[in-house]
């Protein structure tokens, strides 16, 4: 069978086929709810009420200026945090300051270096509760279709950074939790590998739909990659709008010359300009 045609199927076996956005599932795959965080003796607030969602099968991005509070919302989603006020919930159960709820791809690959390619996506799917046969058979099977199979006996200083993060992507793709938070996943990239990375990501994700949230500092990578942009203000970040991508599926780099593309980062450039000078205020 052919790789797309195994990936449709899987796809449908785990009832991600459906269409993206708030129509997908009646209960969001998360709610962020009035969620609010503050640190140190002085209580400088760093989230300030934040509430959002992401729907079944969505995949949405969260902007904002540096220092917006955007990994410390990562965070409180993934229980690392707890809020000083506010609820998570996850595929329709609270899951405040609990952990194990999601797969995560920090900004760099974090590959252990003392196992193989292989060895890494192996040591992630029997975490997750796979036996030793069936994550080493799984492994080199999703291995062969990113591209890297003959990759999967070597160590990881001899990937190239966009290599590292296939294998990092796959690693939360494999993951059994229905959410995935990607933080900033092709930052450190240069612009041409970035641009490749964004692409294949696109690739893999429109075949194996799973409900995703990307932190990017990126406007053109927002607007390429989501079905929805969450605009953050300044620290402590409220949301100054939730903007609907217009862009059909699946995507190509066509996306880039169309006659919307250009006034949707206008608008969002502005929108977070306006931000930095609300933080400016306060």
């Amino acid at each position: 069978m052919p790789v797309s045609e195994t990936m449709e199927r899987e796809a449908g076996q785990r009832d991600a086929k459906q269409p993206s956005g708030t129509n997908g599932s009646a209960v969001p795959t998360l709610e962020v709810k009035g969620v609010r965080k503050s640190f140190g003796k002085a209580a400088k607030e760093v989230l300030g009420g934040l509430s959002f969602t992401v729907a079944e099968g969505e995949f949405v991005s969260i902007i904002g200026p540096s220092g917006s509070g955007k990994t410390t919302l990562f965070g409180v989603i993934g229980g690392l945090e707890e809020p000083s006020e506010g609820q998570i919930w996850i595929d329709g159960k609270e899951t405040t300051a609990t952990r194990g709820h999601i797969s995560y791809m920090p900004q760099q690959p974090s590959l252990l270096p003392w196992r193989t390619v292989a060895g890494n996506i192996e040591l992630s799917l029997q975490i997750a509760g796979l036996d030793k046969p069936e994550a080493k058979a799984k492994a080199a099977e999703w291995l062969e279709r990113i591209g890297l199979g003959e990759y999967a006996r070597s160590y990881p200083h001899v990937l190239s950074g966009g290599m590292g993060q296939r294998v990092s992507f796959l690693r939360a793709l494999l993951a059994p939790q229905s959410l995935m938070l990607l933080d900033e996943p092709f930052g450190a990239l240069d612009a041409l590998t970035r641009v490749q990375m964004q692409q294949w990501l696109m690739s893999i994700w429109e075949q194996n739909r799973r409900s995703v949230l990307l932190v990017t500092h990126s406007i053109e990578e927002a607007l390429f990659l989501s079905d929805r942009i969450i605009v953050l203000s300044d620290s402590p970040a409220v949301v100054l709008k939730e903007i609907e991508v217009p862009f059909e599926r699946p995507r190509t780099d066509t996306v880039w010359e169309d006659a919307r593309f250009q006034p949707l980062k206008n608008e969002i450039y502005d929108l977070l300009q306006s931000g930095m000078k609300r933080g400016e205020r306060r």
